[in-house]
């Protein structure tokens, strides 16, 4: 009794949850149990800390419990000293510098995209009288029959199709409120560009080019569009919070993202339906918060579209084209120089799609062209001639073709099916129904040789010979 006191009291206890951490002679097995139970412990409370500090699941595998493996990692290659047990590192604590730096930067733009944002919503349940009263009307108009304050709407082309000329010919019918390629009339208002792709120099180069082919003056627009040049300084979808928190509400009738797909962040997967909802939520609340409409410039995939539906044509996740309010789609017409326009709309009646024809540096609207001509690369699967459909077989045509009264091996009889496309496998399923079925005979012989098949019974003269 006396020794066991001695060595419980040569035990050494974590200060935290008075778990035995050291005890001589302890079994090595029983040590290693307590360990893990401690360090499932240990991370186990640093998951719920950063939880708590609001990161999400995937900051919280990647960021933060990754540096503080790798603090565990030096913890344990340190050397063991019975009199003095160095507990491991915890998540929360004595965090590396590259670690907090990357969460301090993630906790910024959380400020960013939602304390800086609307409040919430108000997602309470209303009845239809309070319903109607509120919402006695729709928003106001951007581009009738397209667009609204507060919506977004998606512009999808294919590459190098000419898109960036017809989104500028767009900004600049809504700055001086004519109507859009003579057809969408517009609410006059600024319009703000923020382009990715292009280089000041381009976008002062361009636009001009399109005021001169609709008769537009500076006089006109020079004080109702903005432009903002990223390339070379790319933000992202979430970063764009800070920029907008220095437009105050309404100051753009419009603002246009181009191109879209260079405004994901870097761990964002344009495939991912979850990933891209959660970026239109993004650009909704900005949409909210400044009482603006979006147009986001975008690709198509690769491949053939003339077969498509309006919302399938997109790169990236389906969830893109039912995110937004407009969904406007632009695809090449069999005739050269053309394109036809269509679009999904929310709060407008359906559109009939527009033939456009390029005329440099504007696209306008071609009655001659039938819009449903569009033009078919070739690409998708062509229908197949159209040849006699051949009979199936079945064990009548196959005794019929390839079996009679001469009687033959199974691998003579395969060998002839084959030449007429018949797998070896048919082959042999088709002749054991045809022997179910009495159409054709085994003819045994010495159990040397083969068996052979035809379709008059053995003769008892072929008599079996005895081996």
């Amino acid at each position: 009794m006396m020794a066991r006191r001695a060595v419980k009291n040569k035990a050494v206890c974590g200060a935290d949850h008075g778990a035995c951490l050291f005890r001589p002679d302890h079994p090595i097995e029983a040590s290693k149990t307590r360990g893990q139970a401690q360090a499932a412990w240990i991370a186990i409370e640093g998951w719920r800390h950063f939880m708590r500090e609001g990161f999400d699941t995937r900051t919280i595998r990647n960021i933060a419990m990754t540096g503080w493996n790798a603090r565990v990692q030096r913890w344990r290659k340190g050397l063991l000293c019975p009199d003095q047990i160095v507990l491991p590192p915890r998540p929360a604590e004595d965090i590396d510098a590259n670690t907090q730096d990357k969460l301090d930067e993630i906790h910024q733009l959380m400020q960013i995209t939602y304390d800086s944002l609307p409040r919430d919503a108000d997602i309470r349940p209303r009845s239809l009288r309070r319903l109607f009263k509120q919402f006695s009307s729709l928003k106001r108009p951007i581009i009738h029959g397209l667009l609204r304050a507060g919506e977004t709407m998606n512009v999808i082309a294919p590459p190098k199709v000419g898109k960036s000329w017809l989104v500028n010919d767009m900004a600049l019918a809504v700055a001086t409120g004519r109507p859009w390629l003579d057809r969408f009339d517009t609410e006059r208002g600024e319009v703000l560009i923020i382009d990715n792709e292009l280089h000041p120099t381009t976008s002062a180069h361009r636009i001009p080019k399109v005021m001169a082919a609709r008769g537009i003056t500076d006089a006109d627009v020079s004080d109702h569009i903005f432009v903002s040049n990223l390339r070379g300084n790319l933000k992202d979808i979430t970063s764009l919070g800070t920029y907008f928190n220095h437009v105050y509400e309404e100051r753009f009738r419009m603002i246009i993202i181009a191109a879209f797909y260079r405004m994901l962040s870097a761990n964002a997967d344009e495939n991912d339906n979850a990933a891209m909802a959660g970026v239109y939520n993004t650009i909704d609340r900005y949409a909210e918060m400044l009482g603006s409409a979006f147009v986001l410039v975008h690709h198509t995939s690769k491949g053939n579209q003339s077969y498509k539906s309006i919302t399938d044509v997109g790169a990236g996740a389906g969830s893109q084209a039912r995110a937004t309010d407009t969904h406007l789609v632009l695809r090449p017409h069999e005739e050269d120089n053309a394109i036809v326009l269509d679009a999904g709309v929310r709060s407008w009646p359906p559109l009939d799609p527009i033939g456009l024809r390029w005329n440099f540096p504007i696209w306008a609207p071609d009655a001659a062209l039938n819009a449903s001509k569009l033009k078919n690369d070739g690409r998708r699967r062509k229908p197949k001639d159209d040849k006699p459909t051949e009979a199936p077989w079945d064990a009548e045509r196959f005794v019929q073709t390839f079996i009679d009264a001469e009687p033959k091996t199974a691998v003579v009889i395969k060998a002839a099916a084959k030449k007429s496309k018949v797998s070896g496998r048919q082959a042999q399923t088709l002749l054991e129904q045809a022997e179910d079925e009495g159409l054709v005979h085994r003819w045994r012989f010495a159990s040397n040789q083969k068996h052979k098949f035809a379709t008059e019974p053995q003769p008892e003269s072929a008599g079996k010979s005895k081996s």
